[in-house]
């Protein structure tokens, strides 16, 4: 399954209420600078009338299918049910946001719209051909290597920084999780699903910037913008952290069969008494040199999800630190994979040394000779040549 299903949300609120899910005044021109608008009767051509065979996702907000543009290019198509107000809204919210940013390498881009005839819109998405982080981590028959989720991690770092540094207005995503990140072709990871996205204008301190009603998915969600309301940068700081104990360890962020069933519960007390190899996924061995970059990438996850709101760092500190992680295990690789190609050229000189110097071809055993006057004796004949 390439895109995750429309789990959207959790709580759902009131959208008709909330201010924050209407398209921004101060995005409106880019909303209608940058729109692509697609034709219905295309889209429904590239989804093979939105048949099941294209179906890639379902949830209680709506389908996603798969299909292919008249210029060749693969699509995710986002339908949301039809006449739900609130769903409207939160893709109206989606599309001022989406159009306000920057194509980047970090996130799902969108394409275009398309609206039908009875005026649902429908978004138009990159495709992500290689499914979801949390269908790797909880699915996939085979695990993330430890550098890959270094590399993972640092992709989604960059996402996210993208984001709270975009102009006009720096984004608040408020819903990163495993399932919203997606791999595209090259493997390389994208933040998806910005319905319950914020752009904060630049008229307000984006620190200060207080939603109406708190949106997120629980598990993932911060514990102190569900208590204040108050939305800013720190809360998805607070998400990345929990997907980067996910990341590292593979549990799930919420499960009711462990206590504590809250990752960042049970994960804290074993990273301050540095025991890192029990959160560690035991599916994959760690290997000594990892040992250290998996402990600086817990110590940014400790740090992510602080219960202190000033103590959690900036993205671009995260950033920064990420970097150097995998930085450190390029180098580390490089050297490795220097020694292991020395030792294999030692060892193979080695083997053409021995064998140059001497060859069996022949052994010859004969029993009894009957010329020997000591009796009946064994004998060995061994015929030597040189390479």
């Amino acid at each position: 399954m390439c895109v995750p299903p429309l789990n959207f949300l959790y709580p759902s609120p009131s959208l008709s209420t909330s201010s924050l899910l209407l398209l921004p005044s101060f995005l409106r021109h880019h909303h209608e600078n940058k729109m692509m608008e697609i034709s219905f009767e295309d889209i429904k051509t590239a989804t093979g009338g939105f048949s099941l065979e294209y179906l890639v996702g379902k949830g209680s907000h709506g389908s996603v299918y798969k299909g292919t543009l008249k210029d060749g290019r693969l699509v995710a198509v986002k339908k949301p049910l039809e006449r739900v107000r609130d769903h409207d809204l939160k893709l109206s919210n989606e599309i001022g946001v989406l159009t306000s940013l920057k194509k980047n390498p970090f996130i799902v881009n969108l394409i275009g719209v398309s609206e039908s005839a009875t005026n649902t819109k429908l978004l138009v998405l990159e495709f992500m051909r290689n499914g979801s982080l949390h269908d790797l981590l909880h699915s996939s028959p085979r695990p993330l290597s430890w550098p890959r989720r270094a590399a993972v991690a640092l992709q989604i770092a960059r996402a996210v920084l993208s984001l709270h540094e975009a102009a006009p207005a720096p984004v608040i995503h408020r819903d990163i999780k495993s399932a919203n990140i997606l791999f595209d072709g090259k493997w390389n990871a994208r933040l998806a699903d910005f319905s319950l996205a914020v752009a904060v204008d630049d008229g307000l301190r984006v620190d200060e910037y207080s939603a109406a009603i708190p949106a997120g998915t629980i598990g993932y969600l911060d514990p102190s913008y569900t208590e204040s309301g108050k939305l800013g940068p720190k809360n998805d700081v607070f998400s990345f952290g929990v997907v980067l104990l996910e990341l590292v360890s593979a549990r799930k962020v919420m499960n009711m069969d462990c206590d504590p069933s809250s990752i960042v519960a049970w994960a804290l007390p074993l990273i301050e008494d540095g025991r890192l190899a029990e959160v560690c996924d035991r599916k994959v061995p760690l290997p000594d040199y990892m040992k250290r970059p998996i402990r600086d990438m817990l110590s940014v996850a400790e740090l992510c999800v602080s219960e202190k709101v000033e103590r959690r760092p900036l993205m671009g500190e995260v950033v920064k630190e990420l970097q150097r992680v995998v930085d450190g295990i390029m180098t580390l690789s490089s050297v490795r994979s220097r020694i292991s190609e020395r030792v294999h050229r030692c060892v193979q000189a080695w083997r053409r040394c021995v064998k140059k110097r001497i060859t069996t071809t022949r052994i010859v055993c004969r029993n009894h000779l009957a010329d020997d006057d000591a009796g009946s004796q064994a004998r060995v004949i061994m015929e030597y040549s040189k390479a």
